[in-house]
């Protein structure tokens, strides 16, 4: 049986592990897509407040009351303290404001009342206290003109009423091609899943002394048959790369894949997947049974993939695992996949901060040859 026959054979008899992370790509992955949709549309969000107003509502105070009532969805029923107390801790409401007496005089003279404010955490719980502080810092701006109170609500609201326009200047559907990068980043798993077990257990097959004695007294040279073997574990990659393109095409869509956007996607791919029959090259030389392919592999795939952002948007990991991950070649890999997703035009300024993610994967690459070299080299010498 000729060498890539033998290669061959033995990577069609572990083709369910290939079917297996493939199900597991198409299956979680489109979940991530799924979650990962994001609208570009802007609304404004109302915060569920509660106000208690000890003041007269006439004047500024009725003034200040309105413009609550605009800008925040004011919540009653809460007179009862203990019953407000679980509402700003389940959220229902996030900021509970008291509004003190004889507000509106104190408002119109110039002097700045105290405003009693309870709040939740959070987001809404901030927007609730701008939108307080706009109003508060605004009249007060406008007191010092020492204007009547009808004319001092009046200017207020004028200014208030001022609404800034929010135009989206990126041309680029970055929900688009969100689907595109959760895919890919999550592919970060499979390809190193598969081409690193696959691989490694062709290797080992090879590497078994009763094989090894074998092809020493064959008519093949052993350079020539660690040549072939090193074509084949190539071909083997490059198939798989093939093989999860073509599905991208189905999962993600053929206008996003035949595309500008497409194309890095699936040349940061195929940089990977070479990078990852590096990487399996290297643990063939230092293990010799599946079982341990399997734990390795699960530290390099799973690890890398948690701790990178493939799993978990890189936006939500702390910084310190970020920081960490610097060192790992998924980082680059993944960092790629997201910066496509924002990219406005394909000049060299804007692609530049990707070629040097993918010269590092490559930089990775080579680094992971040399030390498999040499690991290989001292083997050698012991056996």
């Amino acid at each position: 049986m000729t060498v890539s026959r033998a290669f061959w054979k033995i990577a069609l008899k572990n083709i369910g592990t290939i079917i297996m992370y493939t199900v597991i790509l198409v299956m979680f992955g489109t979940m991530n897509m799924s979650a990962s949709n994001t609208s570009v549309e802007y609304e404004a969000l109302k915060p569920p407040i509660v106000v208690f107003n000890h003041d007269e509502n006439v004047g500024m105070t009725k003034s200040f009351v309105d413009y609550l009532e605009k800008n925040a969805e004011i919540k009653s029923g809460y007179e009862d303290d203990d019953r407000l107390k679980d509402a700003l801790f389940y959220d229902q409401v996030v900021l509970a404001i008291e509004i003190p007496k004889n507000f509106h005089q104190d408002i119109t003279f110039g002097y700045e009342p105290e405003i009693k404010m309870r709040s939740s955490s959070g987001y809404a719980a901030e927007l609730g206290k701008v939108v307080v502080s706009r109003y508060l810092t605004t009249a007060t701006a406008y007191s010092k003109l020492h204007l009547s109170e009808e004319e001092l609500a009046k200017r207020i609201a004028t200014t208030l009423e001022k609404e800034t326009k929010v135009e989206i200047k990126s041309k680029v559907d970055s929900a688009k091609y969100s689907k595109a990068t959760r895919y890919f980043s999550f592919a970060n798993y499979t390809i190193l899943a598969c081409v690193i077990t696959i691989i490694c257990l062709i290797m080992i097959s090879f590497n078994r002394l009763s094989i090894r004695k074998r092809n020493l007294v064959s008519s093949i040279e052993l350079k020539k048959m660690n040549g072939v073997l090193l074509k084949n574990c190539c071909l083997y990659a490059l198939a798989v790369w093939a093989f999860y393109v073509a599905l991208s095409g189905i999962v993600v869509g053929l206008d996003v894949m035949f595309s500008l956007y497409g194309l890095v996607y699936a040349v940061n791919a195929l940089i990977f997947c070479g990078m990852a029959t590096t990487i399996a090259f290297l643990i063939s030389q230092l293990v010799s049974s599946q079982g341990a392919v399997n734990g390795l592999m699960n530290v390099v795939a799973l690890g890398s993939s948690f701790l990178c952002g493939a799993f978990v948007p890189a936006e939500y990991l702390p910084d310190s695992v970020l920081a960490f991950a610097h060192v790992l070649p998924s980082y680059y890999y993944i960092d790629t996949n997201n910066r496509v997703m924002n990219l406005e035009s394909f000049d060299f300024a804007s692609l530049w901060p990707i070629i040097l993610n993918m010269i590092i994967l490559v930089g990775f690459t080579v680094a992971i040859v040399i030390v498999t070299n040499i690991i290989s080299k001292k083997r050698q010498k012991i056996a």
